[in-house]
């Protein structure tokens, strides 16, 4: 979660310029927009960025423009940390893994087939084709035999 808000110099929390989201856009527009309050320059007032209690970045309004402290022109060199799938979506590893109707482990291959075969096999696996093809390895080869 991103924190923004400014701080005066004795750490008090200005309420309404406080912005907490997830959205690392939306976080970037906040603190771009306290960064920006040319009303506060001079003052003993920073504006605070920071996730998961992690301070990103401090802009002190006391500090001149190219000090460390002073974010004017250079909102760009902030170090986002990286996004993290906390659910769903595509990832490395995520689903369900493929296995046969009695749980074994299956290897992918691709086969090419005609027609008839399919239906004689897809019917032989009881509507799935990769079952009936199993049935009729088992029915030249029982595992017995291999």
């Amino acid at each position: 979660m991103y924190k923004i808000y400014l701080r005066t110099h004795d750490q008090q929390v200005d309420g309404d310029s406080k912005t907490t989201t997830s959205n690392q856009v939306a976080a970037a527009a906040a603190f771009a927009a306290l960064v920006a309050r040319a009303d506060l320059d001079g003052q003993r007032v920073a504006a605070v960025l920071s996730h998961k209690a992690q301070r990103l970045a401090f802009h002190r309004f006391d500090r001149p423009e190219g000090e460390s402290d002073n974010w004017r022109g250079r909102l760009d060199e902030i170090e986002w940390p990286e996004p993290v799938a906390s659910r769903g979506g595509a990832r490395s590893g995520a689903g369900r893994k493929i296995q046969t109707s009695d749980g074994g482990p299956v290897v992918r291959k691709n086969v090419s087939l005609d027609e008839r075969t399919v239906r004689v096999l897809t019917e032989l696996g009881g509507g799935e084709l990769s079952e009936g093809i199993r049935r009729a390895a088992l029915a030249i080869a029982p595992p017995s035999e291999v």
